[in-house]
């Protein structure tokens, strides 16, 4: 055997093995930028664009940097936000994301339409989860709500498990907290609303969560038929006390 032949044989032995390690090394997780989320379903008519204005294609896998802005009109769109968070933006909604190390902290801001959220649970010193409306800003540490925005901007939140920290959008404003089975509303320039308990039209159903585990869609809905799952009927916590989950 000449030693060109010898040669040849290395360099192919040498290609096979790399091509065999290359498919049995585990596929590279996907890093998302802070403020960043990452389409997880889409169902209907989602307009998607980039802080830039570009127009983004809305299918599943596709990531949306800080800035992006969603705007549902007959659709619905499952996000899984950079910190483990989940959000099923609903139809005639408007969304912009936010990088919660910048400006002032949120993850995310409702301008109008209605959100269900699921809130990774934070630990020790992590900063809460906190976005905003044009009524309202709304903190928690781990938790399932939705939030809606009304065409006069009065902000309602919904809790289903957890607490919810919501004060108004003015510097110093004061808050209440609401726990499962209660709702509050911030109307423009005001401060919240009591918490009240929710209407048995007022609840969640596994709307927008992934099949095979127990996501439930994260938050409630407020058209006929939704109902709470499991509900504990508590007394309203007093205005301005404690701290969120």
């Amino acid at each position: 055997m000449t030693s060109f032949h010898c040669i040849r044989i290395a360099l192919m032995t040498v290609v096979v093995l790399m091509f065999a390690a290359a498919q049995t090394a585990p596929p590279q997780q996907t890093v998302l930028p802070i403020g960043s989320a990452e389409i997880s379903e889409v169902k209907g008519t989602v307009v998607l664009h980039s802080p830039q204005g570009s127009p983004l294609t809305a299918q599943r896998g596709v990531a949306l940097t800080a800035g992006s802005t969603i705007e549902t009109a007959k659709g619905s769109v499952l996000l899984d936000l950079q910190d483990g968070s989940q959000v099923l933006v609903k139809s005639h909604s408007n969304v912009v994301l936010k990088a919660p190390n910048e400006g002032k902290g949120y993850s995310l801001e409702l301008l109008i339409g209605n959100i269900l959220v699921k809130v990774q649970k934070r630990l020790g010193s992590t900063p809460s989860f906190r976005m905003g409306t044009p009524t309202a800003v709304i903190t928690v540490r781990g938790t399932r709500f939705s939030v809606e925005v009304n065409k006069k901007s009065k902000t309602i939140v919904d809790v289903f498990e957890g607490l919810v920290e919501v004060a108004g959008v003015a510097e110093g404003a004061p808050h209440v907290l609401i726990r499962p089975g209660f709702s509050t509303g911030v109307e423009r320039d005001r401060a919240p609303e009591q918490p009240r308990e929710m209407n048995p039209d007022e609840g969640s159903r596994p709307e927008g969560g992934r099949g095979g585990d127990d996501y439930r869609g994260p938050g409630a809905g407020r058209d006929q038929g939704d109902q709470p799952q499991n509900q504990q009927r508590q007394e309203p916590p007093n205005q301005g006390e404690g701290k969120p989950d």
